[in-house]
């Protein structure tokens, strides 16, 4: 019964032990939710501060040992230190005093005696003040009882010390010998014993307080620097949990988005903290979702496009710059919808084109040959043409050199007439140079008549004497009149000669400025000649370009009607795609 009452109590205690570690355990895996859950800043913060918290703590910690270390070394080296010097002076000084009580028995002389008994009353007072300080150092009930005992004997001595004293002054030396030997002696040795118990006291007190200060420097340390391992570990636990915490959920986020970047969007996101990071990869999720739906229905889209029904819809609701996307999509679809439809539109119309195209370039053909033959006909009435304009061009280069043959010669009459007016001004002259003459010879007959007047009349007053004078002067005045006569008719003769010479001047210049005017006319024919020569040349030349261009149009017009029956042929073949290309747009689903 006993033995199985212990091992009841023993699985009773184990129960509540693991009943316990399982309550710990759960209190920390909820402390561990909670901290993960909480934002990045705060498990930042949180951290940063639990660390410097740990670190003022044990900073704390340090400060009061140190502060209990150094306080008792101080005490210790007051109390225990110092006092050790102060009982050493003390026996010293007790000793010094013996000396001095023994030296006044046995000196002689006042003076030194006097100065021993000086020297001892210092010495008095310097035991009295160590003692004091002693005194001040004493900590255990120990080393009371040894102060105690010393100071009684100190006090005893004393008396004796005095006794010796005052009998060694009377030089009553024999008598103070003998108290000093057995009394005085029996009290220093007890004083000198108990110093040195004390002395003894103080140092092994002192030995065990070190022991003790080494212990508590031992044991300081020891907390400082677990204080420091706890510090370093927990910071470690915290730093790997956070960047863990941190670069885990980053690193997989990253591998998604690589598997995004590499198009495989069949993946998945599996955090479930309620931080910055949780928030990032719910929206990596959402995300992915939204590109999933997106690419399914534009994949979709596609696949109706490719099987040829574009009677389709866009559905999903396309956000921010998808809705681009959907336009786009909606776009192609509606635009390759017309497209087809336009292509279907048009092939009828080629079709019935091509048909039509196909009867006119027959009928273009027919006309072609019937222009040719015309062509071949209007050919060879220019060349024709051509040759006659040839002999225009010809007749007329020979007209005009006639006619520059009939400008030269009217030219050297022209300058022949030229010569004759100039002789015929030469005569005009003459004639009145001559004129001018025969007025002068019929002044001078009127002059001679006058004269021969004159000597009749003189000849006549003179009488006889003067008759033969007057004979002789009327044949002076017979001979003026037939001058004067012969004058007359002269200058009548000259002035018909210079009539006659004007009249011929004015036919020669009216005939001179006739041959100028033929001459212009003639040089006026001369150059339409010629600019009918250079026309007809001309004309001959365009003739001959005409000519040729005819019969290149002539090839045109046979190569026309050889590209007619091909345009024929090829608008049968294009009726014949046209059907083809409408069967093959009446596969296709089309938007009504």
């Amino acid at each position: 019964m006993i033995v199985k009452s212990t091992k009841l109590q023993e699985r009773k205690v184990n129960l509540s032990k693991f009943k316990r570690i399982k309550i710990n355990s759960f209190k920390l895996k909820f402390i561990k939710e909670q901290f993960e859950n909480l934002p990045i800043r705060k498990k930042l913060f949180y951290s940063f501060m639990l660390i410097s918290f740990i670190g003022i703590f044990s900073g704390l910690i340090g400060l009061t040992f140190i502060q209990k270390t150094t306080s008792d070394y101080n005490s210790a080296l007051i109390n225990y230190g110092f006092s050790q010097g102060d009982i050493g002076k003390l026996g010293i000084e007790i000793e010094k005093s013996n000396s001095l009580v023994r030296d006044t028995l046995f000196l002689t002389d006042a003076n030194e005696q006097k100065d021993a008994k000086n020297s001892l009353n210092k010495s008095l007072d310097e035991i009295e003040g160590l003692l004091n300080t002693v005194t001040k150092s004493i900590t255990s009930n120990e080393e009371k009882e040894i102060l105690n005992r010393i100071k009684i004997n100190l006090a005893a001595y004393k008396q004796i010390r005095t006794t010796v004293v005052v009998k060694g002054l009377a030089n009553d030396k024999e008598s103070g010998l003998k108290i000093f030997k057995s009394d005085g002696t029996v009290l220093m040795n007890k004083i000198s014993s108990d110093i040195s118990l004390l002395l003894q006291t103080k140092i092994d007190t002192c030995n065990l307080l070190s022991t003790k200060l080494n212990i508590l420097k031992f044991v300081s340390i020891t907390i400082v620097i677990a204080s420091m391992i706890g510090s370093l570990i927990l910071g470690i636990f915290l730093a790997k949990n956070i960047t863990k915490s941190i670069s885990n959920p980053i690193d997989h986020m990253k591998n998604v988005a690589s598997e995004m970047a590499n198009g495989n969007l069949e993946v998945s996101i599996d955090i479930s903290s309620n931080d910055e990071i949780g928030a990032l990869a719910s929206s990596f999720s959402q995300m992915i979702t939204t590109l999933k739906n997106y690419i399914n229905e534009i994949s979709t889209v596609l696949g109706s496009i490719s099987n040829g029904n574009f009677n389709i819809h866009i559905v999903e609701d396309y956000k921010g710059n998808f809705v681009q996307i959907k336009s786009s999509l909606d776009n192609i679809v509606h635009s390759l919808s017309n497209v087809f439809l336009e292509i279907k539109d048009a092939t009828t119309q080629v079709n019935n084109g091509a048909s039509q195209v196909a009867s006119t370039s027959q009928i273009i053909s027919e006309g072609a040959t019937d222009q040719a033959n015309s062509i071949e006909e209007l050919s060879t009435s220019i060349e024709k043409f051509h040759e006659q304009l040839q002999l225009t061009v010809t007749n007329a280069d020979n007209t005009n050199l006639i006619t520059m043959n009939l400008v030269k010669d009217i030219q050297n009459s022209n300058t022949k007439m030229n010569e004759m007016l100039s002789a015929m001004n030469y005569i005009e002259k003459s004639s009145k140079d001559i004129n001018n003459i025969i007025k002068a010879i019929t002044d001078i007959a009127t002059e001679t008549n006058l004269l021969a007047l004159n000597a009749a009349i003189e000849a006549a007053r003179a009488g006889e004497a003067g008759k033969g004078f007057s004979v002789v002067a009327d044949e002076v005045r017979k001979l003026s009149f037939q001058s004067s006569d012969a004058a007359k008719q002269t200058s009548l003769l000259i002035n018909d000669s210079i009539n006659a010479v004007n009249q011929g001047k004015t036919l020669a210049n009216n005939t001179a400025q006739t041959l100028l005017e033929l001459v212009t006319s003639v040089n006026n024919v001369s150059g339409i000649i010629s600019n009918i020569t250079a026309v007809s040349k001309d004309q001959a030349d365009s003739i001959s370009q005409i000519h040729h261009g005819i019969l290149k149009i002539s090839d045109v017009v046979q190569s026309n009607s050889a590209i007619a029956e091909e345009s024929a042929a090829s608008s049968q073949e294009l009726t014949a795609q046209a059907e083809t290309l409408n069967i093959m747009i009446d596969q296709f689903k089309l938007k009504s």
